[in-house]
């Protein structure tokens, strides 16, 4: 039983530095200025937006909705984990499709990003976690 406490907190803390790092990224591209580093060279990129949304305000949202999930399980006497799992196995594939992008298309190495695709790496082996000792 404690460590399917600890996968949930990990998921917990792992969504909390996901909203922190989407959310910097998220001010980065209301500021964008012209220096050619990495970040900014991937936020001017067509691949930094979806339709007119950008993709950083799309993971603060992932983000903000797990840990949402989170909280709200444990006011639940029901505990489903639908929502999370799905929104964690979509995260990876995501992740799989931007690295991708960011390493073949771009050839460019955005620290912001990578801290993302490791976060949600880590939290799939938190919830990998859950499932196995749960």
């Amino acid at each position: 039983m404690e460590s399917v406490i600890l996968c949930l907190i990990g998921i917990g803390v792992l969504a909390l530095l996901g909203l922190q790092n989407s959310l910097m990224l998220t001010m980065k591209h209301q500021t964008l200025t012209r220096r050619n580093n990495p970040c900014n060279q991937v936020m001017q990129s067509q691949y930094a937006v979806i339709g007119k949304v950008p993709v950083a305000y799309i993971a603060a949202l992932f983000y903000g909705g797990i840990l949402g999930q989170l909280l709200h399980m444990f006011q639940a006497e029901k505990v489903t984990w639908l929502w999370i799992s799905t929104g964690i196995i979509i995260a990876i594939l995501v992740s799989c499709y931007y690295a991708y992008l960011l390493f073949y298309k771009l050839r460019l190495k955005c620290m912001a990003c990578i801290r993302l695709y490791l976060i949600n790496a880590m939290m799939a082996i938190c919830l990998l976690g859950y499932y196995w000792y749960g």
